[in-house]
């Protein structure tokens, strides 16, 4: 049986970490790797979407958390950080996917691929994007830590609300 969706959000937050971590890290290897690079790049953008998709589903369990969750005035504050810095992570991941997905399907449309050093200029730049995407992650997580460790806020069980 699952847990109630409340109690998820811990679990449900590494997904998207992970995968839009690693996201960048599959770019920069396409990068060097070019006889593999439109693979490699597809795997990237799947990453990519399935990491936003998971931030969402991380936001909304989140969201489920925070009602039950014990408010003190430090805990309040904490989850003010936390909610809004990941809002703007998700924001951040959002134009990155729609950014990289727009580079894909440019080549596609225009019906020739992009001249190299224009493609290779926009992936450097988006690199460089995706890294400060993957800082504001980060935070994100830390602030949700600190909720845990140091503020000690877990949800309360539905049950034990009656």
């Amino acid at each position: 049986m699952l847990p109630p969706w409340n109690h998820l959000h811990p679990a449900i937050v590494h997904f998207p970490i992970a995968l839009l971590s690693v996201a960048p890290l599959l770019v920069l290897v396409g990068l060097f790797w070019s006889a593999q690079r439109r693979g490699i790049h597809a795997a990237a953008l799947i990453l990519l979407v399935l990491g936003f998709g998971g931030l969402l589903l991380a936001m909304e369990s989140g969201e489920a958390a925070e009602r039950y969750a014990r408010a003190t005035p430090a805990l309040l504050a904490g989850l003010r950080d936390h909610e809004l810095t990941a809002q703007k992570t998700t924001l951040i991941f959002g134009l990155l996917g729609a950014g990289f997905a727009a580079m894909w399907v440019a080549p596609l449309v225009r019906r020739r691929e992009l001249a190299r050093h224009v493609e290779l200029g926009l992936l450097v730049f988006w690199l460089f994007l995706a890294a400060g995407g993957v800082f504001a992650l980060a935070r994100t997580g830390h602030l949700g830590g600190h909720l845990v460790h140091d503020l000690h806020t877990h949800a309360v069980p539905e049950t034990s609300l009656r």
